[in-house]
């Protein structure tokens, strides 16, 4: 699958677009194919770092 994620904080040269994984699913899960998905102030707080919202590295925008 394709991602925007970042694996450091920063600025925007610090996204990169990957391939990663498919994540494997449990009896319980449901994957689902995403087209597009819209991003927030709060992927920017994240990705810059900002002390109130820890997220643990590397990071999926948009998740």
């Amino acid at each position: 699958m394709k991602a925007a994620l970042f694996r450091q904080h920063g600025g925007a040269d610090k996204l990169s677009y990957e391939d990663l994984p498919v994540p494997t699913i449990g009896l319980d899960d449901v994957l689902v194919r995403v087209k597009a998905c819209a991003l927030n102030h709060l992927d920017l707080w994240v990705r810059q770092g900002n002390p109130a919202y820890p997220m643990p590295l590397p990071h999926v925008l948009g998740s």
